[in-house]
């Protein structure tokens, strides 16, 4: 008897291009049966007509430590795996004893100058310590915040060197003490890797214009991406930004990216500017609320920011259109995608529109379903070396997200045949931690399940289909 059988869904599997209606037989958290009729009788049926079923969306780029309820955030929307781009790892794993809602979870853990490392020029034998250190405590990797926290170029080329000696995932969220979070910051990093692979975030956040035009921004970071194929990325489809609101002992912020962006807004990038605007409603803080988070803003939100109870926050109108859509569509000359992946940059963010603003481009005619089943799994999957995700076909893991195409949204997903989303409602529980042989003692010390992989970032088939 099957465990579960997902019965007439529109099936996407963009590894091979199959795209027709079928059912998914599932037995012991792996796909046994694709076919256009199962008639083996199941535990769980799950009705999925009308619905289109797509390999578990995979978000390569979300934020979970800011808040325990980060994890059912995204798994509202449908994810069934993420990386933690910051840490702790020891944080997450925390919030997902207490709150894990069934997702596959990867943290990479963060330098930050004056806490995990001395300075903002660590030597390689500190930079080597801090990424062995985290390994071992169960981080699948490390990564450079250097829009937020930056180190000096030498530091930060330094990281890419060393975690590539190691074998170690990197991402870098470019900028250095002498580059910002832009595309000259962008430009300096493909420059300081040296031909290294390392994984570069959120490449539309680099072309918000604010050096040049928006759309030749985009230009110039698709000639870098081009020119070096051993970068992998992703992009976000959210107007949103991210606002770390550490602050320091007066109060001012201490993150480059917020004080650029109250500037840009025309307030003062201290105590006093960062409470008016969130007063004028340019910058929301996040705050718990019915088991979710919420966007506050005005005397609400100001209040929260005074005493304390924010530590996170969100300016709207940051990402312009032009660069959200450019990634999410563009091509190298072989006709596979530039971006690798569509993330958020969410999770406890409230800006997890993988669905809803993908979908939308879906029916725009921007991307095909498959694609977006490709940019949102099966890319994302081989990015991290997951061999048994983005795939719908037997002997593959049972992640399956079911979408709702016409409005735009996630109606269901299932993590190795386990319900984790039904009917727009957070059903899972517990999950797994991806990360290294060398972290998977930790994870299981921290009470949770390890799923060991190679670590490090492969060599990258982009086709599909």
């Amino acid at each position: 008897m099957l465990d579960l059988l997902i019965r007439g869904a529109l099936t996407v599997d963009p590894e091979s291009g199959f795209c027709s209606r079928a059912d998914i037989g599932i037995e012991d958290g792996v796909i046994v049966r694709v076919a256009e009729s199962v008639d083996e009788p199941a535990e769980t049926v799950f009705d999925a007509e009308g619905l289109a079923a797509v390999p578990g969306l995979i978000d390569t780029h979300l934020h979970l430590a800011p808040h325990p309820y980060g994890e059912r955030m995204a798994a509202a929307s449908g994810v069934t795996t993420c990386v933690e781009m910051a840490g702790p790892a020891d944080r997450v794993f925390a919030g997902k004893l207490s709150d894990g809602c069934g997702l596959s979870v990867a943290v990479l853990n963060a330098v930050l100058p004056g806490t995990n490392v001395g300075g903002r020029d660590p030597s390689a034998a500190e930079l080597d310590d801090f990424i062995e250190r985290s390994i071992s405590e169960g981080s699948f990797g490390v990564k450079l915040l250097g829009g937020h926290f930056p180190l000096t170029p030498e530091a930060s080329a330094r990281m890419v060197e060393e975690s590539a000696r190691l074998g170690a995932y990197m991402a870098w969220h470019a900028g250095t003490l002498t580059a910002g979070s832009d595309i000259d910051g962008m430009r300096q990093a493909v420059e300081l890797a040296e031909g290294r692979s390392f994984h570069l975030a959120h490449i539309n956040a680099y072309c918000r214009g604010r050096v040049r035009s928006e759309l030749a921004e985009c230009e110039e970071a698709a000639s870098l991406l081009r020119a070096h194929p051993e970068i992998v990325t992703e992009s976000y489809l959210s107007a949103r930004s991210g606002a770390p609101l550490v602050r320091d002992e007066n109060g001012d912020p201490l993150s480059k990216v917020v004080c650029g962006n109250l500037r840009r807004f025309g307030f003062t990038p201290d105590r006093k500017g960062l409470r008016q605007a969130v007063l004028d409603g340019v910058l929301s803080v996040i705050l718990p609320e019915d088991g979710m988070l919420k966007l506050v803003s005005g005397r609400s939100g100001a209040d929260a920011l005074e005493e304390g109870r924010a530590a996170d926050g969100s300016f709207d109108r940051v990402n312009p259109a032009v660069s959200r859509v450019y990634f999410a569509t563009a091509r190298r000359d072989d006709g596979t995608f530039l971006v690798d992946g569509i993330a958020t940059d969410g999770g406890a963010i409230p800006r997890n529109v993988i669905a809803e603003a993908g979908l939308a481009l879906v029916g725009l005619s921007a991307l095909t379903l498959t694609e977006f089943a490709a940019k949102t799994s099966l890319i994302p999957a081989r990015m991290l070396g997951l061999e048994g995700k983005g795939h719908i076909a037997p002997g593959f893991d049972a992640d399956i997200t079911l979408l709702s195409v016409k409005e735009h949204r996630a109606a269901a997903s299932f993590a190795a045949g386990r319900p984790v989303l039904l009917n727009g409602r957070v059903v899972g529980q517990g999950g797994s931690v991806l990360c290294t042989e060398q972290g998977a003692a930790a994870v299981r010390r921290a009470g949770l399940t390890p799923q060991v992989l190679k670590g490090g970032i492969p060599a990258l088939s982009r086709c599909f289909g």
